[in-house]
């Protein structure tokens, strides 16, 4: 059973290493897999991206895409604070802000300009790009003679 989930996770190769001597990218990968062996109900990715660098978390985003696709796959929930790690596979979106729910829904009426904007409480820009969201914070331009005491945000000029 190890074995399968290792070579769904793409991490058999690391089956005879100590877990001490793993790259990040790998540790991920293999508790991933680990935790499959149980097999879940429902699997908690909780920021499984943090500390990858971009090739490494795009490779394991692929992986936890197809994971998604498998027919024993269990529902997955998704922790990230960065928007463009929300796979389409990730039907629905739980903004939380401060411990609390700001909103929640399905992701593409989530993940908006209007609603990342007023969740951010920044103008971002947002962009979709190979079926992901993708967000930028919009360049704040201070006028000359702008009121910002009272929203520094968004200046009243």
């Amino acid at each position: 059973m190890a074995h399968h989930f290792m070579r769904k996770l793409n991490c058999e190769h690391l089956q005879e290493l100590e877990y001490g001597t793993l790259s990040q990218g790998e540790r991920q990968r293999v508790l991933i897999a680990r935790a499959l062996m149980a097999n879940p109900k429902i699997l908690i990715l909780d920021e499984p991206c943090n500390g990858l660098d971009i090739i490494n978390r795009e490779e394991l985003l692929k992986i936890i895409d197809d994971l998604s696709k498998s027919d024993d796959c269990p529902t997955l929930i998704y922790v990230t604070h960065h928007v463009e790690e929300v796979l389409p596979c990730f039907t629905h979106t739980l903004l939380l802000r401060g411990g609390e729910i700001f909103d929640q829904g399905l992701s593409s009426a989530m993940l908006t300009e209007d609603n990342l904007t007023q969740f951010f409480e920044r103008p971002v820009s947002v962009q979709r790009e190979q079926s992901r969201t993708w967000i930028a914070l919009k360049e704040i331009v201070e006028q000359k003679g702008c009121d910002n005491r009272e929203n520094p945000v968004f200046p009243v000029c």
